[in-house]
């Protein structure tokens, strides 16, 4: 069976400390792993991310995360 390949950008962005601005920590291309025409969520099985989108631009997703001691 084909792929979904329903494509999304993940932008995961961490505020140094010190500081109240939000910079970009890595950027991610998702692909959708499931079978086309599934039920629910896409799904990036690689990278662990889940999202919704209808047809079209492929969304872009944030997540911040807090910056790690000693980075």
């Amino acid at each position: 069976m084909a792929e979904c390949g329903s494509r999304a950008h993940l932008i995961i962005t961490l505020t140094p400390e010190g500081t109240t601005t939000n910079i970009v920590r890595r950027r991610m291309e998702l692909r959708c792993g499931l079978v086309e025409g599934h039920d629910g969520p896409h799904r990036d099985a690689e990278h662990g991310e889940e999202w919704t989108a209808g047809p079209g631009r492929p969304p872009m997703l944030l997540r911040h995360e807090d910056e790690e001691p000693g980075s």
